[in-house]
């Protein structure tokens, strides 16, 4: 019988509230088990851009990751995010270890555009390293991974967090019982965006295509519900959709099974 994993992507409109982040590190303690914990880092990357004087460039949401723009994301999501986040859950006793998919060859990657147009130093997923991982897990670890990746000929790559855990949970589902949570600052899938309590409780396959032709469901979010879907589909027992406060509450959010 597979031991039970728990992954759980943390987004940056967490990490960059203090009061947020701190609620996400306690409630992160009460779930049981062996964890994973991939975050993101949002506008504390732009704040450090603009004092740097560096413009960072976004076409649909998406970062094109110039060299100036990479140095940045990797400052701010290698370094100073991913370092509080470890002091926090040692706190906690959590055990973490503060990681990017370069260190130990843990995640490679190849760079991707969107259609013609070119993305920069961003990265697709193409390898993930489960028997390091693995090994880190089954020794008590808590991997804390930032979305830095490598390309394997000493370049960087700057990942998307969503379609990141997703990867890593497909890769790591082959070893463990994982559940993969989405934790973010909504209580689940909104049927109306307007109202934070109209939460779809179990959204199968059928229902979200539905909701996706009446346009319910649209723009940054369906990304998140197809790299979900795309982690079912290939041997995560479970995904859930919900925010910090419901952490030690597992049974609300949003369900994919």
């Amino acid at each position: 019988m597979k031991e039970k994993l728990t992954i759980i992507k943390v987004s940056g409109k967490i990490i960059e509230k203090p009061e947020a982040l701190k609620l996400f590190i306690r409630k992160l303690s009460t779930v049981g088990g062996r964890k994973l914990v991939i975050h993101s880092g949002s506008n504390l990357a732009s704040m450090l851009a603009d004092r740097m004087g560096v413009r960072i460039t976004e076409i649909d949401s998406r970062p094109v990751v110039d060299d100036n723009t990479l140095n940045v994301l990797a400052m701010v999501y290698a370094g100073r995010v991913n370092k509080q986040l470890v002091a926090l859950l040692q706190a906690r006793k959590m055990n973490a270890l503060g990681v990017t998919g370069a260190d130990l060859n843990l995640i490679t990657s190849v760079k991707r555009g969107m259609g013609d147009t070119d993305l920069g130093h961003t990265g697709e997923v193409r390898s993930v390293n489960a028997i390091t991982l693995s090994k880190l897990i089954d020794a008590g670890v808590l991997p804390v991974i930032a979305p830095m990746s490598h390309d394997g000929k000493g370049g960087l790559l700057f990942n998307e967090t969503d379609a990141m855990a997703a990867e890593v949970a497909k890769a790591l589902a082959l070893r463990y019982d994982v559940t993969l949570i989405y934790c973010f600052e909504k209580k689940g899938v909104l049927l109306n965006p307007k109202d934070p309590d109209s939460v779809v409780a179990e959204l199968k396959r059928t229902r979200y295509k539905a909701l996706r032709e009446l346009e319910i469901i649209n723009d940054w979010f369906v990304n998140k519900l197809d790299n979900a879907f795309s982690a079912i589909d290939h041997g995560v027992k479970e995904v859930i959709i919900t925010n910090a406060a419901q952490l030690s509450h597992l049974e609300m959010g949003t369900h994919i099974k």
